[in-house]
């Protein structure tokens, strides 16, 4: 059982529909070999869920395809088109209203923003004369204006029993965004319970419909952002020839001695390199391909520099910060990587001289800032994911044992700025060796508790984050009696104030997965094991998290009450002021290896 969930589990991850999986094939896929390997057909037939008795898996490949098709047709209705529900919907359906009254929660010139309201009123709908009509009102908005031109994205992230036979439920994620009109740009983001009605030999059919929740926005007179990157990089050629390729691009044009890595996790850091006033960006860069130093011009254009710096360099590099290191008024460069961190002084005209070099066992993946100790000198805190050994670096994302409270990763380091580019280990003295070999891969400083220093949260991939509370330089982890241990897959870290009490509020990024929430709940995932342990797997599930700071050390999570759970696959959160009104927003970015399907959240 246990191997064919996980086969299962890495082919829905990625994106391969079990159907196409399960067929014999005469070779193996993408070999040149003119038979197949007859000791692999049975690996390829497990892809299959039904194999082991993944029925739930089953039903939701063949119920994706029945509520995109849907989707679909709510489309076609914005357009005025004829629909016919035959396929799709049973004709003894029930639906109650799939737009609820509409309560305008943000407006200002550009933005719009509704949430849906319960008014205890929602009028129901029967068979497909009933269906029609709910789906025109769903789609009253985009008939506004004519020309709407509409995308949709589905997901079902639930398969649960229903107390009927012959049916199932499922909680499915849709959004339909695009143009209104010639000019206007709409979203609209639901969730919905689906009850399906099972029929032999075909695909199901939606039963009943009850909506969850809902939201919309209106962005008018064109979208809030633009694409800039051609006009940014307009004179300079090292988009065109280096970075607007990925990872597969080099590594096919690269001898695989030296070619990159087949995964990139690299940041980005922003500051002003020349004293100009304007922000500037470098860009670390993965194995054999040069690092870049972007320095704006006056016209918001960029020029890459990082040759005349002495900045382009082939290392593999993960991370970087602009800091003043040396209190001279100017940024100072950390870039890290493999082994550890190169620091450059600045020294004015885009003149880095390189000062130091802080050994690091593993890879630095990523960087955290600040004056724990208030001498007035910048530190550093960096964060490690897998253990530089043999058996960690069988597996490109480590072997983290066990997968939700792992303790065998790489070791974190606390670098204390001694002055003059003098730096040492301040790791054991200041007590955070204490939890510290969690597979990390973010954190952030921030005085949470309004008691004048810097305190320290680190979010682990595979293991229970940490929270440092700092009491004179000396560290101690308050995670689990604070309630922000978040035992998930954290990626990100991001501090702000989002209610205005005063006290410093955390998101955590995470990510959410619908194929981990539907097979967690089955009943046979992981046959024997205690309620505890499948209650955190269940969790790395869930995505991202809110963290509401109530004063006195504690936090509560508000994150399912304010819908913030499901930022994707989240990489890195930021609180950031949007709009300019006052209030943190949440910017989320996302992704993982996936096939291209553009319907797919």
């Amino acid at each position: 059982m246990k191997s064919c969930f996980n086969v299962v589990v890495v082919a829905l991850l990625i994106g391969l529909p079990w159907p196409v999986l399960a067929q014999p094939k005469e070779r193996l896929p993408g070999s040149p070999d003119r038979s197949f390997n007859a000791r692999l057909q049975g690996e390829i037939e497990r892809f299959d869920p039904g194999v082991d008795g993944w029925d739930t898996e089953v039903f939701q490949t063949e119920a994706t395809a029945q509520i995109k098709a849907w989707s679909a047709l709510l489309v076609k209705l914005a357009n005025d088109e004829a629909i016919d529900l035959s396929d799709t919907v049973d004709v003894e359906c029930a639906v109650q209203d799939l737009r609820p009254p509409m309560q305008i929660v943000y407006q200002s010139d550009r933005l719009k923003a509704w949430r849906g309201q319960d008014s205890g009123e929602a009028k129901n709908h029967s068979g497909h004369r009933g269906m029609v009509e709910a789906m025109r009102r769903f789609m009253d908005p985009w008939k506004e204006r004519e020309g709407s031109i509409i995308d949709y994205n589905v997901k079902i992230y639930t398969v649960e029993t229903s107390e009927v036979e012959g049916q199932r439920k499922t909680r499915i994620i849709l959004q339909l965004h695009g143009r209104r009109g010639e000019v206007d740009w709409f979203q609209q983001n639901t969730v919905w319970l689906v009850t399906w009605k099972i029929r032999h030999g075909t695909l199901p059919v939606i039963h009943q419909v009850e909506p969850i929740s809902h939201d919309e926005a209106l962005s008018a007179g064109g979208q809030l952002f633009a694409e800039a990157t051609p006009f940014v990089f307009a004179g300079e050629d090292v988009f065109r020839e280096h970075l607007r390729h990925g990872i597969d691009h080099w590594r096919a044009q690269t001898e695989r001695s030296i070619a990159p890595g087949i995964t990139a996790h690299h940041g980005v850091a922003v500051g002003d390199a020349n004293g100009d006033g304007l922000d500037d960006v470098f860009l670390p860069q993965p194995l054999s391909l040069p690092d870049r130093l972007l320095i704006q011009q006056d016209d918001g254009t960029v020029e890459d520099v990082a040759s005349l710096a002495g900045l382009d360099s082939l290392d593999p590099h993960s991370s970087a910060l602009w800091l003043d290191l040396d209190n001279d008024a100017d940024q100072d460069l950390v870039v890290a990587g493999d082994g550890g961190a190169m620091v450059y002084e600045n020294r004015g005209a885009l003149q880095f001289v390189k000062r130091a070099k802080l050994p690091f066992s593993s890879t630095v993946d990523s960087m955290a800032a600040a004056d724990y100790d208030g001498d007035q000198l910048i530190d550093l805190y960096f964060c490690g994911h897998t253990a530089a050994n043999a058996h960690q670096q069988e597996s490109v994302l480590g072997v983290p044992i066990p997968v939700y409270d792992a303790e065998n990763g790489q070791a974190n380091l606390l670098v204390r700025n001694e002055g003059g580019f003098r730096f040492s280990d301040a790791t054991e003295r200041s007590g955070l060796d204490v939890n510290n070999s969690r597979f990390s891969y973010a954190a952030a400083w921030e005085d949470f508790d309004n008691d004048g220093d810097q305190d320290l949260y680190v979010a682990n991939d595979f293991g229970r984050n940490n929270l440092y509370l700092n009491t004179g330089g000396v560290f101690t982890d308050i995670a689990a009696s604070a309630g922000v241990e978040d035992i998930s897959s954290g990626m990100s870290v991001s501090w702000a104030d989002y209610n205005r009490d005063g006290y410093m509020d955390l998101y955590v990024g995470n990510m959410f997965s619908s194929a981990g929430n539907r097979i967690a709940y089955q009943r046979q995932f992981r046959e024997g094991s205690d309620a505890e342990s499948q209650g955190f797997i269940r969790r790395m599930a869930r995505g991202n998290t809110l963290f509401e700071n109530r004063g006195h050390g504690g936090f509560r999570d508000v994150s399912v009450d304010l819908g913030v759970t499901m930022g994707r696959w989240a990489w890195s959160s930021r609180f950031i002021d949007l709009n300019g009104d006052g209030w943190e927003d949440l910017a989320i970015a996302n992704g993982f290896v996936t096939n291209v399907t553009p319907d797919d959240l």
